[in-house]
């Protein structure tokens, strides 16, 4: 059976080797996520803790039944109201107004607030810096000292990162039909995508918003434009992505070890991919120059400490031609 394509890449030019192979495949059109952990699951971060609170009989549950039967109603922390809250106490700190809830909720996204939106990109590099960014800082390794892995994948890693990726295109026909056959503009056209915007709010004239869509996004935001941001918005079905049976072959997961990923996280530096280009900000800017501060005096340390057990060589071996030569002269 058809399943999520899994792969493992253990450097910087594996990943790009395999991406440019899948973007090929997918005619340029792929989108990318990045997971620091392989575990998460494409799942909006308003619908992570959400809970059931009532059966399929709308009777309420006392927290020990065992769910099986599908109709359990949910709880959980409220986009609707959170967007309303947002809206009214944030336009004081815009320099313009959002035209419709679609930009509320864009900006909210890349504003830490939970929305039923799931941040995608164009750019494999942006993806690849937040799947790398999070791994625990401990010393990276030398390449050639990393272990070489064998065995089959597990999707559900732990002991990696990941980026996924998607051709959106393909995954809104699989599931909306020719209807929706390519990226949706849906804040362009507010009125007809409303739905999407409160999905919950459903009333009998609206069209059945369930399933998830693949969107596009006015680049309101310098985060939205430097991310290359695209997203997902979820309808009223609360799984994620790649719990939808007809969604997961369209889905790549590219795995990366943990002691991979920190070397990797590295180079990303080297080729500008940094706090500051993904968050454009003057904090973003500061904390930039503060890691390359802490990164120069690394490598000032360890080449103080080359040179020191340099010049100990150098010590050593000038006493040892002294007592040969010390020794000569001893025997003339």
């Amino acid at each position: 059976m058809d399943d999520i394509k899994l792969i493992k890449v253990t450097s910087l030019g594996e990943y790009v080797t395999e991406v440019s192979k899948l973007n090929a495949a997918e005619e340029d059109s792929a989108w990318f996520r990045g997971h620091s952990s392989a575990t998460h699951l494409l799942v909006p971060s308003v619908l992570r803790d959400i809970v059931p609170y009532m059966n399929q009989y709308f009777e309420k549950l006392r927290g020990t039944e065992y769910l099986m039967a599908s109709g359990y109603s949910l709880t959980g922390i409220n986009p609707e109201r959170m967007l309303a809250d947002f809206k009214r106490k944030a336009l004081p700190f815009l320099d313009y107004a959002p035209k419709n809830d679609f930009e509320w909720l864009f900006l909210m996204q890349h504003h830490g607030v939970p929305t039923r939106l799931l941040d995608w990109t164009t750019n494999a590099l942006v993806a690849l810096y937040f799947a790398v960014t999070s791994v625990p800082s401990l010393k990276a390794p030398d390449l050639e000292d990393l272990p070489k892995e064998t065995g089959s994948l597990n999707e559900l890693d732990e002991n990696s990162v990941a980026v996924i990726a998607m051709n959106p295109n393909k995954v809104n026909q699989t599931i909306h039909g020719d209807e929706i056959d390519e990226v949706v503009d849906v804040a362009s056209d507010f009125d007809y995508w409303r739905p999407y915007s409160a999905p919950m709010s459903l009333r009998p004239t609206d069209y059945d918003t369930n399933f998830p869509i693949c969107i596009s996004a006015p680049q309101i935001s310098p985060r939205i434009r430097a991310q290359s941001g695209l997203f997902t918005i979820h309808g009223r079905d609360v799984r994620g992505l790649d719990h939808f049976t007809v969604i997961r072959p369209l889905l790549t997961k590219i795995l990366i070890p943990y002691e991979h990923a920190r070397v990797i996280r590295k180079e990303l530096r080297q080729f500008g991919i940094t706090e500051s280009f993904i968050y454009p900000s003057l904090e973003s800017v500061s904390r930039d120059v503060l890691a390359d501060e802490i990164l120069r005096h690394s490598w000032d340390e360890k080449r103080y400490h080359r040179e020191l057990d340099s010049e100990e060589s150098i010590k050593a071996a000038s006493k040892t031609v002294v007592k040969r030569k010390v020794r000569k002269a001893a025997k003339k």
